[in-house]
Order: structure tokens, then C-alpha cells, then sequence
């Protein structure tokens, strides 16, 4: 097993195939990680932003994934004292894998939420949202995690970009019931957008 010294959350037993590599392909391996990884803190110091300010302003001026006034505030700082490393992250990789572990503890919590909901409002579309899309969401965040360090960060993505419309369509289901889409709900969106953007950045 091989670890990258200073990211303890990124424990190489996700590359299984490592074990079967010579010495000098791992080095050139987290050689590359690490180059990556420095360049992105670089760019974040010459620019005098947070990265977790970058992915904000980008969320809230790209028209297609814009939060809308229901939504939560990225630039809130209570959003995220609960897990201070999302918004402290100092590169894109690290940004995503502190994101969507954050996530996937709130969309177990938002599928508890969803499923009471349905019990009391068993109407079609909030028990298909209940049964499917939000106790999916904890398994699409694993996913696209462990999709940072296969080579799949294409599919990270796309998969974060298909929840998001899920989840959408699901606030929009909760407001025609007349229903308060709960926050535990509206964290999880927000994350799940913080995530999509953040993996745009990853190269």
C-alpha cells in the first residue's frame, strides 16, 4: 500500500494496480500528482482568492447551474463550519475529495429526511424521489470520489451534472406539493454544485 505524504485521505489502495507497478512508475506517479497539486495552490495564491471562492463565483455567475434565491449561500460562513477543509482547500483535488466526503455524510441524512417526507406525502413523484434519486445520491458522491484517481474525472463530473438536475427536479416536486424543501436538502445540492464545479478544475 502507498501513501502520499501530507494527504492521508488519499490512501492508494483506490489503485490497486500500483501494487503491481515498479518502483520508478509509482514515483513518476505521485511525481505528477504532486506537480498537479502545486500548481493549483500557485494559481490560487497569485490571484489572492480561496479556491473555494473561485468555485463560488463560478457557481453563482454560469447561468445553467446558478443557485437561485431558495438555495443556499456558498459565501454563507456558517454553511460550512461543520467541515472548515472545503473552504481551506489549497488545490482543486483536494477541494473535490473534501466536498464530496461531506457530502456523502448529508445525502445519507437527506434521504432519512426525504423518506419520512414520502411516508407523509406518499404522492408518485416524492416517493420516486425518495426511493431513488436522493438514496442514489450517497453512492453517485462515492463514485465520482474514487473517479479523481482513476483517470475518470470526465465521469466525476458528468455524473455530479446528471444529480444536480435529479435534485432540482425534486425541489421542484417538494414545491408544487406545497411542501419546504428542508435544508438538510437544499446542503446537499449545494455540495453536489460545489463538486461539479470544483472537478471542472481538475487536469
Amino acid at each position: 500500500m502507498y501513501v502520499c505524504e501530507g494527504y492521508p485521505h488519499m490512501i492508494i489502495t483506490i489503485f490497486p494496480q500500483l501494487e503491481k507497478m515498479n518502483t520508478s512508475k509509482v514515483s513518476c506517479l505521485l511525481f505528477t500528482i504532486s506537480m498537479i497539486l502545486i500548481s493549483h495552490s500557485l494559481m490560487a495564491a497569485v490571484s489572492g482568492e480561496s479556491l473555494y471562492d473561485i468555485v463560488c463565483r463560478e457557481m453563482k455567475k454560469d447561468e445553467p447551474y446558478s443557485l437561485h434565491p431558495r438555495a443556499l449561500d456558498c459565501q454563507d460562513p456558517q454553511v460550512f463550519k461543520d467541515d472548515p477543509r472545503i473552504t481551506s482547500a489549497k488545490n482543486y483535488l483536494d477541494l473535490s475529495w473534501f466536498t464530496l466526503e461531506f457530502a456523502e455524510k448529508k445525502a445519507k441524512e437527506g434521504s432519512k429526511y426525504m423518506l419520512q417526507i414520502a411516508k407523509e406525502h406518499p404522492t408518485p413523484h416524492i416517493t420516486y424521489c425518495a426511493n431513488y434519486i436522493y438514496k442514489s445520491a450517497n453512492l453517485i458522491f462515492t463514485y465520482a470520489k474514487y473517479h479523481l484517481f482513476d483517470g475518470g474525472e470526465m465521469s466525476a463530473h458528468n455524473e455530479l451534472s446528471s444529480l444536480l438536475l435529479e435534485l432540482k427536479y425534486c425541489e421542484g416536486v417538494l414545491l408544487e406539493a406545497r411542501i419546504e424543501n428542508p435544508p438538510i436538502n437544499k446542503m446537499v445540492a449545494l455540495l453536489n454544485t460545489i463538486a461539479y464545479y470544483a472537478t471542472k478544475h481538475i487536469n
